[in-house]
C-alpha cells in the first residue's frame, strides 16, 4: 500500500517529467539528423508531448495534488448555499471539492466539483473519479477543499 511520502514523491516525479516533456520542442531540429527507426520513434516521443489537451490535463492534476488540503464539514447557510466549517468557504458552482461517501460502491473520498441543479436537490457534488455519481450536498458531510 503506497504511503503519503510514496505518492508525494511520485507526484514530484511526474511534475520534473512534464518539464521536460515542455522542451521536446527543441528536438525537431534533430529529426532530420535521424532516419529509419530512431526518426520513427523521435516523431512519436514529440507527437506525445504535445498532446495538449492530455499534457495539460496531466499538469492541472499534479498542480492540484500538491496542493495543501483542508479537511473540514460543510453546513447550509440561510442563504441556500454551504459553508466549510474549518475554512469558512462558501461552495457556489464549478467549486473543486473532496469529499467524504460514507457508504454504498463509491465509499470513500472522491475528488470533484460543486454544481447546482433543482432536478438534484440543489447544491450537490459531481464526482471526477470513483463512480462518477452526484452526490447531494448535506449538512454534516466530511469534505476537503486545496488552496486555489
Amino acid at each position: 500500500m503506497l504511503r503519503f511520502k510514496e505518492v508525494s514523491k511520485l507526484s514530484e516525479l511526474l511534475a520534473a517529467a512534464l518539464d521536460q516533456m515542455s522542451r521536446v520542442a527543441g528536438l525537431y531540429p534533430h529529426l532530420e539528423r535521424l532516419e529509419g527507426i530512431e526518426q520513427v520513434e523521435l516523431q512519436k516521443l514529440i507527437s506525445l508531448c504535445e498532446n495538449a489537451a492530455e499534457t495539460a490535463d496531466l499538469a492541472h492534476w499534479i498542480r492540484y495534488l500538491q496542493k495543501p488540503r483542508t479537511e473540514g464539514r460543510v453546513f447550509l447557510q440561510d442563504n441556500g448555499r454551504y459553508v466549510m466549517d474549518t475554512t469558512g468557504i462558501e461552495f457556489t458552482c464549478g467549486r473543486p471539492l473532496e469529499v467524504y461517501i460514507p457508504c454504498g460502491p463509491g465509499g470513500g473520498w472522491q475528488i470533484g466539483r460543486v454544481e447546482h441543479a433543482h432536478r438534484h436537490g440543489g447544491y450537490y457534488f459531481y464526482s471526477l473519479t470513483g463512480d462518477e455519481e452526484h452526490y447531494p450536498l448535506q449538512s454534516g458531510l466530511l469534505v476537503a477543499v486545496r488552496d486555489t
